[in-house]
Formats: structure tokens, C-alpha cells, sequence
């Protein structure tokens, strides 16, 4: 009966560890060709999510989403995460944009007040705004 336990047991750790082995090496979704699954300005997007932050979070929250807006800023101080704010017609807060740093080119050819189009994805409502990663510049 003892053996029968032990065996049960090490077929569950096997699985949990299999399971975590996939988990870890599972690649990440691939923005740039992942059909989105919602266009939006990022005005009335940022309207939605501060006129209610969960009912926005289970509705966009890990999706892939274009934005479109004006620039309020650029950050290019790091090479390897470079990002983009757009504005939100408020001024308490911005959509921030993290990118790869294989645009850094096309973000230093972009300037602050310029209207641009970025697909990512919605990680959420922060203290500065809400955080877009994986992102890119839609044509």
C-alpha cells in the first residue's frame, strides 16, 4: 500500500515538474502578427479605464490592442527598453508604451506631439498610467 502511495506521489511531482518545464520554455506571443483584438484612441480608452478599473481590466487586460494618439513624451535613456507615453486628455496620467530595443531607430525618428498608431499588450492600470508591453508601430 506504501509503495502504491509513493509511486501516486512521484507521478505528481513528474507531472507538476513536466508542467512547469513547458510553462517556462512556452514562448511569448508575437504581437507584431497577432490579429488585435481591439482599436481604439487612447482617449476614450483611458476614459474607459478610469471610469472602471475592473470591469476594464477583464475586458482588455493581456489583450492585444492598437491605440492611436499623440506622443507626450519619448524615454530613450535605455537603449534595451525604450517606450513612447501617449496622452490621455488628462494630464495626470499617460499610456506608456515599452518596446523592444529593435525600434529604437523608429522611435528616434518619431517627435513628441506627433499622432502615431501602437499595437501591444494591455498589462494594466499603474500609478502613471496604464502599461502597454511588446509593443510596436503600426503603419
Amino acid at each position: 500500500m506504501i509503495k502504491k502511495i509513493i509511486y501516486i506521489f512521484l507521478f505528481f511531482i513528474i507531472a507538476a515538474i513536466a508542467t512547469g518545464i513547458y510553462l517556462w520554455n512556452k514562448p511569448h506571443k508575437n504581437i507584431e502578427t497577432t490579429k488585435e483584438d481591439f482599436v481604439l484612441s487612447a482617449v476614450d480608452f483611458y476614459k474607459e479605464y478610469s471610469a472602471d478599473e475592473t470591469t476594464a481590466n477583464k475586458k482588455y487586460l493581456n489583450k492585444v490592442i492598437i491605440v492611436s494618439g499623440k506622443i507626450a513624451e519619448i524615454q530613450l535613456e535605455n537603449p534595451d527598453e525604450p517606450s513612447i507615453a501617449i496622452e490621455t486628455g488628462t494630464d495626470e496620467s499617460t499610456i506608456n508604451c515599452g518596446f523592444k530595443k529593435e525600434f529604437l531607430n523608429d522611435l528616434k525618428a518619431l517627435k513628441t506631439g506627433e499622432i502615431v498608431k501602437i499595437k501591444g499588450k494591455c498589462d494594466g492600470f499603474s500609478m502613471f498610467g496604464i502599461v502597454f508591453t511588446q509593443c510596436n508601430l503600426e503603419k
